[in-house]
């Protein structure tokens, strides 16, 4: 085993095996998957001591730099070309910005609330949910996401505004249909 972590990696710590999830995702990748999603997830439901541990085809580089600045470190190692572990665990917590000093005036019962979350993260959030859900949806937003818009032009969800605030938009996601 050879190690080729480029610039900004980090020696790989020692941790509890008890508290590493394992994904491997070779097969899914190379048959043309797309596995953001369920890394996503594994990353949110990550324990505070977690390790997320890939087996990828290749060095997730663009993982790695979605990764580090929500305050994770990374270790790669390489088995052959085509045959990468990359672990990932957090050193510092998720950066997110300052809460509004105005309160609030939008409704905020039975929406998930993702004002706060640095961009692209409420994107991110939203498209997964579409992914993995059935039934219609709401979120809280800082403002009206025109690019989501654009998003949904397949016409399979689309985009009700539900209340509009000083402090944010609330967005109702419906399947089917076409955006107004």
């Amino acid at each position: 085993m050879t190690n080729e972590p480029p610039g900004g990696a980090a020696a790989l710590p020692e941790f509890d095996p008890a508290c590493m999830v394992e994904l491997d995702l070779r097969d899914l990748l190379r048959a043309g998957g797309a596995p953001k999603a369920q890394i996503l997830e594994a990353v949110a439901t990550l324990p505070v001591d977690g390790v997320l541990h890939l087996r990828t085809p290749f060095l997730p580089v663009p993982l790695i730099q979605l990764l580090q600045p929500r305050g994770f470190q990374y270790h790669a190692a390489s088995f052959s070309d085509s045959d990468w572990s990359t672990w990932f665990w957090r050193t510092t917590p998720a950066p997110r910005p300052a809460a509004k000093a105005t309160g609030s005036a939008i409704d905020r019962s039975g929406a998930e609330d993702l004002r706060l979350l640095p961009p692209p993260e409420p994107m991110l959030r939203i498209l997964e949910r579409i992914d993995r859900e059935a039934l219609a949806f709401e979120v809280l937003l800082p403002f009206y996401p025109e690019p989501l818009i654009r998003l949904l032009a397949d016409g399979q969800w689309r985009l009700e505004l539900v209340e509009e605030a000083s402090d944010g938009v609330r967005v109702r996601l419906v399947p089917g249909g076409r955006n107004a």
